[in-house]
């Protein structure tokens, strides 16, 4: 009996010891919140499509690439040190586990208390009106600082989830209109501070806001300089990565305990097709715990690319034990990382990876957890068991805490490089429809991830002055045929050629007062940060160069660009945008002119013409000479030379250092300089292009 009491009144203490350090957690919570909130989060964003900035003195010349690219699995071997048997540390293990849930259990409740409840709304399957109309009801409670949208959501359809933090409001709305725009209304975005709840309310986009979701670091560094602020601070601290996602995983989790289906991306991604009815039949995604995108980029490769990066831009969770404990998983590494760069990514791979070994005796390891890819169906012996033959008939790996995992098809869920540069999906037999692209293996930060999708006319947000007002100047000059063939001698050409035509349809529209439609050229060789010489490619990819549809970002750094005054143009696409005025589509007029004119020259070759909402020059290459006015000349000189300074490696393995690259891009002869402003003699030496510049190319 004295036993009994004693171990009862141990009980109590314990239990009492949780509640007060949990309490004072919630409180230390609290107050942060508080002094965040003191600290301002006030920052003023204006949320129009600027293409006239010109002063971006905090943009330094060297590119920031996407992080989210192909890199090397991370495979980690946690060796078990302890000597007790195996079935005894998986026991012990198992106990840990669902003591540390039970906690969270305990010190989610007592939050919940202290915060006061969520907010509840009645649920109608039925419902016609936009599901925006819910989201900005607060509680009666004024200390209650959450809004939850959470529980107006259908569960009888898939969640499309998305997150933002100031700095990227752009792209959030720009995802947010594709998916309007496929008729989809099952939607909420995590709002990580209170200038993301305040565009979203000012947008009417679903939301979730929360105190216990803020985001506390500035704008993180692999976008660049948000698009609406050329001059905001952008931080490289890698706990602001990892805080970003940690609140994602905890957002997830919240999901899933609440029993949804959610299909989350990344807020740089753009859903072109509704994946609904593919979700809903398709028997991988229901027999998985979670789906993944992948960074792999051979769909002959194989449907999983099993040691390739997976990529968390796109991520399909089914609600399930397996998923929320690896979210709890996920969440806690992210918040206890010692490691500085160590992204969510990074230890989302990792943790699939996890393998723990444990020797029972000299002779026998026993191998918990890591990825075990499915072996190929013709590997089939008949012994298996039932879920083993329907894991491998579906291609689904088996990972950590034995988590079933699916991989989504490539040519369907696209990283940038399948989509924008190889076009995959056109070349497969019969051609695939893709559901989204994500803007990955991409250069320029911010800026070329709206340029690519610009280009592919999936950028949504452009205001309608973007579409309907002004009038342009474009070219339907090719580069040189002779030049089409696959290599980096003919790319570097190509490239100068464009920054050539660039250059001069810059000239025009600052005579002129148009605006320049630039051209579409094509790739004779890939852009990568790894070695893609002397093959011109990506040695994974499926389709190798030519490229017809060239990225801009892959010949020139459109930061500078901005930088120099020289961010008012329009994409290649630009005239077959239904978005784009019919007043401009029927009012275009091609016009010839002799070879290397001056401005002035220029002005009264083409005045009369104004009426033209578009010119179309035949030869833009040799369209230009130099401004009569030096002083002219002189400005427009240093505006391309700031704009047009971008600079590739392109390496092979070799030479003393290990690589031997070549460099690209040059720079045009200036129309200052004595050789520049020589037009007479250009035409009457025929000058090409290549004349043009002192060299081709920098070795």
């Amino acid at each position: 009996m004295k036993r009994a009491f004693l171990f009862i009144l141990c009980l109590i203490v314990f239990e009492f010891d949780l509640y007060f350090k949990s309490a004072a957690e919630n409180g230390k919570s609290q107050q942060r919140g508080r002094q965040r909130q003191r600290q301002g989060m006030k920052r003023t964003s204006n949320y129009n499509n600027n293409n006239n900035n010109n002063n971006n003195n905090n943009n330094n010349n060297n590119e920031i690439r996407d992080d989210r690219r192909h890199s090397s699995s991370l495979d980690i071997d946690q060796e078990s040190s302890s000597s007790v048997s195996f079935h005894e540390e998986h026991r012990l293990t198992d106990l840990r586990e669902e003591e540390r849930r039970n906690r969270r259990g305990r010190e989610k409740r007592l939050r919940s208390h202290s915060r006061g409840a969520f907010n509840h709304h009645n649920h109608d399957h039925e419902r016609d009106d936009h599901p925006t109309s819910i989201i900005n009801s607060r509680s009666s409670n004024s200390n209650n600082k959450q809004i939850e949208h959470v529980d107006s959501l259908n569960k009888d359809e898939i969640v499309f989830a998305a997150f933002a933090s100031n700095g990227f409001h752009e792209f959030m709305l720009n995802w947010y209109e594709n998916i309007k725009a496929l008729g989809i209304k099952n939607v909420i975005v995590a709002a990580f501070d209170e200038e993301t709840e305040k565009v979203c309310k000012e947008n009417n986009v679903p939301y979730l806001g929360d105190e216990e979701l803020r985001y506390t670091h500035g704008v993180v560094a692999t976008g660049g300089q948000p698009l609406h602020d050329i001059n905001a601070k952008v931080t490289m601290v890698g706990k602001a990565f990892q805080e970003i996602g940690a609140l994602k995983a905890s957002f997830l989790l919240r999901l899933m305990q609440k029993g949804f289906r959610v299909l989350v991306s990344d807020c740089d991604t753009a859903w072109m097709k509704d994946p609904r009815e593919w979700f809903n039949t398709n028997e991988m995604a229901k027999f998985v715990d979670m789906a993944v995108s992948t960074d792999c980029l051979s769909y002959k490769n194989g449907k999983g690319c099993w040691n390739d990066q997976f990529n968390t831009g796109i991520l399909y969770l089914n609600p399930t034990e397996k998923t929320k404990e690896f979210l709890q998983d996920w969440q806690e590494a992210l918040e206890t990382t010692t490691h500085k760069f160590e992204h969510d990514q990074d230890i989302f791979n990792r943790l699939l990876r996890n393998i723990i070994k444990h020797s029972e005796n000299k002779s026998t390891t026993v191998q918990l957890g890591g990825l075990r890819a499915p072996k190929p169906v013709s590997a089939l012996t008949g012994d298996e068991s039932e879920e083993e033959k329907k894991r491998v008939k579906l291609q689904v790996a088996l990972v950590a805490r034995d988590l079933k995992m699916g991989a989504l098809p490539l040519e369907r869920f696209c990283s940038g490089h399948v989509f924008f540069v190889q076009q995959l999906h056109k070349t497969l037999q019969p051609p695939v429809e893709p559901f989204v692209v994500h803007t990955t293996y991409q250069f320029s930060q911010t800026r070329g991830k709206r340029q690519r999708l610009r280009e592919h006319k999936l950028w949504l947000v452009d205001p309608p002055d973007y579409h309907n007002n002004g009038n342009f100047i474009a070219t339907s000059e090719k580069p040189p045929e002779e030049l089409l063939k696959i290599g980096i001698d003919n790319h570097l050409k190509v490239a100068s050629w464009y920054r050539l035509v660039l250059r001069n349809l810059f000239a025009y529209a600052e005579i002129l007062n148009r605006i320049p439609i630039l051209p579409e050229f094509p790739c004779l060789c890939d852009r990568y940060w790894g070695n893609i010489l002397p093959n011109c490619y990506i040695h994974s990819a499926d389709v190798v160069p030519p490229y017809n549809q060239c990225p801009m970002d892959h010949v020139t750094n459109l930061p500078n660009l901005e930088r120099a005054g020289l961010s008012n143009f329009r994409e290649y696409s630009f005239l077959t945008n239904k978005a784009t005025s019919d007043s401009i589509k029927n009012s275009i007029e091609s016009v010839s002119i002799e070879n290397f004119p001056t401005d002035e020259e220029i002005k009264n070759k083409l005045s009369g013409k104004e009426s033209s909402r578009v010119l179309v020059l035949t030869k833009a290459s040799k369209s230009f000479c130099t401004f009569v006015d030096e002083i002219k000349a002189q400005a427009f000189d240093r505006k391309i030379n700031v704009g047009l300074q971008a600079e590739s490696h392109f390496c092979k393995q070799g030479g003393p250092t290990g690589r031997i690259c070549d460099i690209g891009f040059t720079i045009p002869i200036g129309v200052s300089t004595k050789r520049g402003r020589e037009c007479e003699m250009m035409r009457n030496n025929e000058y090409t292009f290549e004349n043009l510049f002192d060299k081709m190319k920098m070795n």
